[in-house]
């Protein structure tokens, strides 16, 4: 990764940003709307398991249960953005939420599936709310920046959230902790109302009054001006009407395939560390040792990232993340575990800032919400095929060989679609 970074440096790069209306804010509700969905699985695991007396195969099907809900939910909620606008798809949100993680401390284990799918259906979009927000107020740089400073607020997030959540559970109850989910998602549901970010370009500060999204979407046929305006697109009756998802092109897709296998691959890694310490006989010490360092390195790397001022493809990104995971497989110990994971975690915070930083350029404003809804499901998909896979592996031949297979993954993935997108130009030349 290039040293080239902004005039006046990377600190300036970052508060410039920061000093911009809305981001600073934007960025804490960011914070505030993440880190109840970071813990939940870890919380549903230590219900069923402690609370419930059950099987962690149970806690299992629990937490696969409320994964599919947010996996089918994602690029639903995302349209609704897109076509109600933020408050008409957040109220739901906050109601059936804060209505599932409130009940679920109380009821037997199957009408607590019926809640979790529930509260996956309708989880508050926070990541799509964000990055959609940021894209419409930020343009060139700045925008590379912001999505840098959000990827570093959901590593934050999942440093604090999980083992935090964790010692709550244990020294008070599962059932608190899960009330107190509950009530982090009603208050940063309704953060989010109050705020109401701008997630189209004429919603800006500049207008007299916010348009209604719902009237962008109305039925008609377009033809989009070729410069922005802020105005309503421009109707031509005669223009032939898009298509439900025009909006999906190659290298959409490409981006999606991409957040799978980064999914598959981050998620064995988590897996494939805590089977590394049991394996190892290490304390709990060991384990947030290797997750924290692992997580510092993508801190750093998203902010050398967001300073810079040449852009990176994704799927070069996680091609390199791959082959800098392959030293993990011949860690001796958990802190030489640790130490390796840093060369992988360097990429992580950069790989989602420049797909996200892709994503936005290839997909219009009035489709944006649905395309990172579905760029959310395809990582959600990812993750819930990537961690039973690695846990195969882990069985039959150990965690070493797990941290190869999944380097494979990151590294077939970017390689793959890399070839696949050269094959596609070749045709067209």
């Amino acid at each position: 990764m290039s040293a080239e970074t902004a005039p006046g440096g990377a600190f300036a790069q970052y508060w410039r940003v920061l000093r911009r209306p809305h981001v600073a804010p934007l960025l804490a509700v960011g914070f505030l709307g993440r880190l109840p969905h970071s813990v939940t699985a870890v919380l549903v695991t230590l219900h069923v398991t402690h609370t419930l007396g059950m099987d962690y195969l149970y806690a299992g099907m629990a937490a696969a249960i409320l994964t599919i809900g947010i996996a089918f939910g994602s690029p639903w909620r995302g349209r609704r953005i897109d076509t109600v606008g933020l408050r008409r798809a957040v109220v739901p949100s906050i109601i059936v939420e804060g209505l599932a993680w409130g009940l679920a401390p109380f009821v037997s284990y199957p009408f607590l599936l019926v809640l979790l799918f529930a509260a996956g259906l309708y989880s508050l979009p926070v990541f799509t709310i964000i990055r959609q927000s940021l894209s419409v107020m930020m343009r060139g740089d700045d925008r590379r920046t912001s999505f840098s400073l959000d990827s570093m607020v959901t590593e934050l997030v999942f440093i604090l959230g999980p083992g935090g959540s964790a010692v709550v559970a244990s020294l008070l109850s599962s059932k608190v902790a899960l009330l107190a989910t509950g009530a982090l998602v009603v208050l940063a549901g309704v953060v989010l109302l109050w705020r109401n970010p701008p997630t189209r370009s004429s919603q800006l500060e500049g207008t007299e009054h916010r348009e209604a999204i719902g009237e962008l979407e109305a039925p008609g046929r377009y033809d989009e001006a070729p410069v922005v305006t802020g105005a309503i697109p421009v109707v031509n009756a005669q223009a032939p009407a898009p298509g439900r998802f025009s909006w999906v092109t190659p290298g959409v897709i490409a981006m999606l395939i991409m957040s799978a296998g980064a999914g598959m691959s981050l998620s064995g890694t988590e897996v494939g560390v805590v089977a590394f310490s049991e394996h190892a006989g290490d304390t709990s010490m060991g384990l947030w040792w290797a997750y924290g360092v692992w997580s510092a390195a993508s801190l750093v790397g998203g902010f050398l990232y967001g300073a810079q001022k040449r852009r990176y493809d994704p799927l070069g990104i996680i091609t390199v993340m791959g082959i800098a995971l392959i030293p993990a497989a011949f860690a001796p110990d958990m802190f030489w575990l640790g130490l390796l994971l840093v060369l992988s975690g360097f990429f992580v915070a950069p790989l989602m800032t420049a797909a996200s930083e892709r994503l936005t350029e290839q997909v219009v404003e009035r489709h944006r919400g649905e395309a990172m809804g579905w760029y959310g499901s395809a990582m959600t998909a990812g993750t819930a095929l990537g961690t039973p896979l690695v846990g195969v592996v882990i069985d039959t031949a150990g965690p070493q060989t797990a941290f190869l297979a999944l380097a494979g993954v990151a590294i077939v993935t970017g390689l793959g679609t890399i070839a696949l997108r050269s094959a596609r130009r070749a045709r067209r030349a």
